[in-house]
């Protein structure tokens, strides 16, 4: 059988989950039987899910496994078994909703009944879309199967790039990864073989759309071959996969500056003039980009502005500025228990001031970047309008917020504003810029050497701690 959201889970002999009548007395509870709930309380549940090749091969996914927890925690809970009827069915519920989200978690519970339930790709991706399954790890178990016996780097690169060829970038991703950890098992660590194993495996996050990782993995290999101090690396690859990942990210200032010094290093190890043309494009490009980026963001909340002195005006029954003045004699003022705005925004303002100064983004290499001061030139507004004794909450920022950075080699400022910020909008890296905060980031140009640029690129992590 095929996964069917619309369906309800049912027993093998064809009934729906068993439900006690409502007398709600002792004999009744005992009679209510749900053989999920009575699955999930074994000891051994998780030895006879991996012992079904179906749900096993999920089970090397973190988030299908914080479900299964989740689900046992549920099981075992005292309302599973508390003797209310109502309680215990809204148990038993739980789980089945679970089922019917999740069709690896549906394909888990059939299986604990003895029933075998195919669950396709299509079904997974369905589900991921809809937001109902949390999305997987790109690396899953029959892709640690491939190299769990690998013994070598080198060989593990190897045929990583044999994968990518083939284009199944989640293989190739599973060997380069295997790469580094064999790698950084060895006495002696091979800079350059670390580098290009780090690279890889940014450009297959590229590939399969985790901009974050592919990010993170571009900094780790960069910061390898400053590290070892070698000029001979090629750097350029490196600069280009972090400046395309910044880009998804929609972090693009650091996608212009990466993608800059992606160019640079392909003058500096003697590129042909192809690939530095090509580079000097994706340059132009991006600046482009990031003008058109921060117009709209511009645009936009000057829309959200007017949306808000319309919806005031909405609600005070208030016509248009010419109509009003031509009308201004015969119009009556609003009633006052009607409608009443209360102006929030500098204590809102104070308390945001309270909250940011010294949010403090830990360095992976030492070292700390605090937020030192919410500047004069944020704009904070928020109010709270009543209508007919309903609430409403309305609310703008514009927050730039200097920053400090103290690493062994030297101390760096800089500036954060993270804007976009609204009642109508959310945090989401990556996200629709039109309904997600955005961010960009300023410092000291006269402080340079690599660990500032190192600085410059950990700083961006201050935009999730805000």
């Amino acid at each position: 059988s095929r996964f069917v959201p619309s369906k309800r889970p049912r027993h093998q002999n064809g009934s729906s989950l068993a439900m006690a009548g409502d007398d709600g007395d002792a004999a009744a509870a005992g009679a209510f039987a749900d053989p999920f709930t009575s699955a999930f309380r074994q000891p051994d549940v998780i030895e006879k899910l991996a012992s079904f090749p179906g749900v096993q091969k999920h089970m090397a996914d973190p988030g299908f496994m914080e479900q299964i927890e989740k689900l046992r925690a549920l099981a075992n809970s005292p309302l599973a078994a508390c003797g209310d009827i109502m309680k215990m069915a809204e148990v038993s519920q739980q789980i089945a909703r679970a089922g019917h989200k999740d069709p690896r978690i549906m394909q888990a519970l059939l299986a604990l009944q003895g029933q075998n339930l195919v669950v396709e790709e299509t079904d997974l991706k369905k589900a991921e879309d809809f937001g109902d399954m949390k999305r997987r790890e790109p690396v899953q178990l029959e892709h640690l199967r491939l190299v769990k016996d690998l013994k070598s780097a080198d060989e593990a690169k190897a045929k990583g790039n044999e994968y990518f060829k083939r284009g199944d970038s989640a293989a190739a991703l599973a060997h380069y990864e295997k790469g580094v950890e064999l790698l950084r098992q060895e006495a002696e660590v091979s800079a350059v073989l670390l580098a290009t194993l780090l690279s890889n495996s940014a450009m297959c996050y590229l590939k399969l759309k985790w901009p974050d990782r592919a990010k993170k993995s571009a900094s780790q290999a960069i910061a390898v071959v400053r590290q070892a101090e070698d000029e001979s690396f090629d750097q350029s690859k490196l600069f280009y996969r972090r400046a395309m990942a910044c880009e998804q990210l929609k972090e693009m200032a650091l996608a212009v500056d990466d993608m800059a010094r992606a160019l640079q290093q392909a003058k500096t190890s003697g590129l042909p003039l192809a690939e530095q043309h090509r580079l000097k494009n994706e340059v132009e490009r991006l600046k482009k980009l990031k003008a058109s980026h921060e117009g709209a963001t511009d645009k936009k909340q000057k829309e959200r502005e007017n949306e808000k002195q319309a919806e005031v005006q909405r609600l005070q029954g208030a016509q248009l500025e010419a109509k009003a003045k031509a009308a201004a004699s015969e119009a009556p003022a609003p009633s006052g228990d009607y409608l009443k705005e209360q102006d929030f925004t500098y204590w809102t303002r104070k308390r945001i001031s309270e909250a940011v100064v010294g949010v403090t983004y830990k360095c992976q290499g030492g070292g700390t970047i605090e937020v030192t001061e919410l500047q004069e030139q944020s704009k904070v507004q928020a109010a709270i309008t009543t209508k007919r004794g309903t609430r409403a909450l309305y609310y703008e920022m514009d927050l730039h917020c200097g920053w400090k950075a103290k690493v062994k080699e030297g101390e760096m400022t800089g500036l954060i504003r993270v804007y976009n910020i609204a009642h109508d909008t959310k945090f989401e890296l990556g996200g629709d810029e039109n309904t997600s905060y955005i961010y960009s980031l300023g410092w000291d140009h006269r402080v340079t050497g690599p660990w500032a640029e190192t600085v410059r690129t950990e700083a961006a992590g201050l935009f999730g701690l805000l």
